[in-house]
C-alpha cells in the first residue's frame, strides 16, 4: 500500500476512514435537522412565541398615558418586528391591530391593509386572513384591545431554511475535524508502510522471522501471523529438502543393485544366472517401491499434522481386524499367532489412514523381527467412559535395548546387529501417525518375554 496516493484515489483505509467521517458528519446532520425541525413546528412553542410578544406589548401598552402614545408604541413595534421578518427572508408577517374602548381603530399595520381583525373567544385562536393561516393573540390593555395576527409559516420552507443554517454550521466545522483525523490516520498507517518495507527488503530464500517488532498492539497480530507463516514455509521448505534428500540417499543403493542386476541378466551366459538376475532385480524393485511408499506416507502425515485436517467417527475395532486379516498371510507363513482382544464395536474419532498405518508398521515389524512359532497380541479398549482409546501390540520376540528405544523412532534408524532387510522408516511413520491423531506412543519391554511392547493413546 502506497500512503502518497491521493485520498480519494484508489482505494485506501485513508480514504475509507475519510468517507465514514462524512457519513457520520450527514447523519448527524440529519438528526440535528430532525430535532430542530420538531421543536420549531411545534404549535405549544410558536404559541408560546406569539403570548411573549402580545404580553410584553400589552404590558407596555397599559402603561401608555394616551391614545397618541400608545399608537407610537403599537407603530414602533410593528415596524421592528415586520423588518425583521423582511431581513431574514421570513415568508410571513405580523399583523398588530389596536382599538379604542368603543371599538373604534386605534392603529392597524400597514400590513393589516383594510383587514380587521375580528374578536376571538379565547387569548389565542385560528383565523385565515387572505387564505392564509393565522394565530389570533387578543388582550386588553389599559382599557384598549390588542390584536396581534402572527401567519403561521409553511413548514417546508422551516425545514429548507434552517437545513441551510445547520449545513453551513456543520460545513465550518467539518474541516475543524477532518483535517486533524486525516494527519493522525496518514501518521498512524506509517507502521503498516514500515512492515510493508521490511518484506520487502527481504530476499528470495530469507524465511527468518521479521527482525523489528511493531510499536503499535494493533500491529504486532498482523507482525505474529506473518512470522508464523514465514515459520511454515521454512518448515514446509525444509520438509520438503529432507524428503528429496532422504530419497536420494535411501534410493542409490537399490538402484545400483537394479543396474547391476540389469547388466548381469543382460550379459548372463546361461538361465541359471539370468534367474538369479531376475531375482535380485525384482526384490530390488520391491525394496525401492517399498521405501518410496514409506516416504510418501511420513510426507502425507506432516502436511495433515500442519494442515490439522479433522478426524472422523470410526470404529476401532473394526479397523484392527481389518489390520490383522492383511498382515495374517505373512503370520501363516513364518508360524506367527495373531490375537486381537478388543471389544466388538469401539467409536472414536480417528483418520483411518493413520490408524490403519500405526496398525500396519507395528504388525509387520513384529511378524518380520520376531522369531517364527512366535506371538503378536493386539489389544484395543476405552481407559474411561468419553476417555482416551488405548492401543497396544505386544510380542515376545528379542525386544529392543532399552538405550535403543529412544531412538527406533528416528527416520532410516536400525539397531545394532540388525540383519534383516528394512529401510528403518516403519516406527518413525508410527509416530508421525500417532501425532496425526493428536497421540501418543510409548515403546517398553513385557518383564514376561522380554518382547516389545508398543502403546498408543488416542485423546478423545
Amino acid at each position: 500500500m502506497t500512503l502518497s496516493m491521493p485520498m480519494f484515489g484508489r482505494r485506501t483505509l485513508v480514504r475509507r476512514v475519510m468517507l465514514a467521517l462524512l457519513a457520520a458528519f450527514c447523519l448527524v446532520w440529519i438528526v440535528l435537522l430532525a430535532r430542530d425541525f420538531i421543536n420549531e413546528t411545534d404549535s405549544a412553542r410558536f404559541d408560546e412565541r406569539v403570548l411573549t410578544l402580545g404580553n410584553r406589548l400589552s404590558g407596555m401598552l397599559a402603561k401608555a398615558k394616551n391614545d397618541d402614545e400608545a399608537r407610537a408604541i403599537i407603530a414602533t413595534t410593528s415596524t421592528l418586528v415586520n423588518a425583521s421578518y423582511r431581513e431574514h427572508n421570513v415568508p410571513g408577517i405580523m399583523l398588530m391591530q389596536l382599538y379604542g374602548a368603543d371599538g373604534a381603530p386605534l392603529y392597524r399595520s400597514p400590513e393589516s391593509g383594510a383587514t380587521r381583525l375580528g374578536q376571538a373567544g379565547r387569548q389565542l385562536s385560528d383565523v385565515m386572513v387572505d387564505g392564509q393561516p393565522f394565530r389570533l393573540y387578543q388582550q386588553q390593555a389599559g382599557g384598549r384591545t390588542l390584536r396581534l395576527g402572527a401567519q403561521i409559516i409553511q413548514r417546508n420552507w422551516i425545514l429548507q431554511r434552517m437545513g441551510i443554517d445547520l449545513a453551513i454550521s456543520m460545513l465550518i466545522a467539518l474541516p475543524l475535524v477532518v483535517l486533524p483525523l486525516w494527519l493522525a490516520v496518514r501518521r498512524g498507517l506509517r507502521p503498516l508502510q514500515q512492515l510493508s518495507d521490511q518484506i520487502t527488503a527481504k530476499g528470495l530464500h530469507d524465511l527468518e522471522p521479521l527482525t523489528a517488532v511493531p510499536e503499535y498492539e494493533e500491529i504486532k497480530p498482523l507482525a505474529a501471523a506473518l512470522d508464523t507463516l514465514l515459520t511454515r514455509l521454512r518448515h514446509k521448505i525444509a520438509r520438503e529438502a529432507r524428503f528429496v534428500q532422504d530419497a536420494a540417499h535411501e534410493l542409490r543403493t537399490p538402484m545400483a543393485v537394479i543396474s547391476a542386476q540389469a547388466h548381469v541378466l543382460a550379459l548372463a551366459p546361461d538361465a541359471r544366472q539370468r534367474a538369479e538376475a531376475e531375482q535380485q532385480l525384482d526384490q530390488a524393485v520391491a525394496r525401492s517401491s517399498h521405501l518410496v511408499q514409506q516416504l510418501l506416507e511420513m510426507a502425507l502425515f506432516e502436511r495433515e499434522l500442519e494442515q490439522h485436517a479433522p478426524l472422523e467417527k470410526l470404529d476401532a475395532a473394526q479397523l484392527a481386524q481389518q489390520a490383522i486379516a492383511d498382515v495374517a498371510p505373512a503370520a501363516m507363513r513364518r508360524d506367527i499367532e495373531l490375537s486381537l482382544e478388543a471389544p466388538d464395536t469401539l467409536l472414536h474419532a480417528l483418520d483411518r489412514h493413520a490408524f490403519l498405518s500405526i496398525l500396519h508398521n507395528l504388525l509387520h515389524n513384529a511378524v518380520h523381527y520376531i522369531q517364527e512359532g512366535g506371538q503378536v497380541r493386539v489389544e484395543l479398549l476405552r481407559l474411561a467412559a468419553d476417555g482416551p482409546l488405548m492401543l497396544a501390540v505386544t510380542d515376545n520376540g528379542p525386544g529392543i535395548a532399552p538405550a535403543e528405544q529412544a531412538l527406533v523412532f528416528e527416520r532410516f534408524y536400525r539397531c545394532a546387529g540388525q540383519n534383516m532387510p528394512g529401510s528403518g522408516l516403519g516406527l518413525s511413520i508410527v509416530q508421525q501417525a500417532a501425532m496425526r491423531l493428536r497421540g501418543t506412543v510409548q515403546l517398553t519391554t513385557t518383564p514376561q518375554s522380554g518382547g516389545c511392547r508398543f502403546v498408543i493413546e488416542i485423546p478423545a
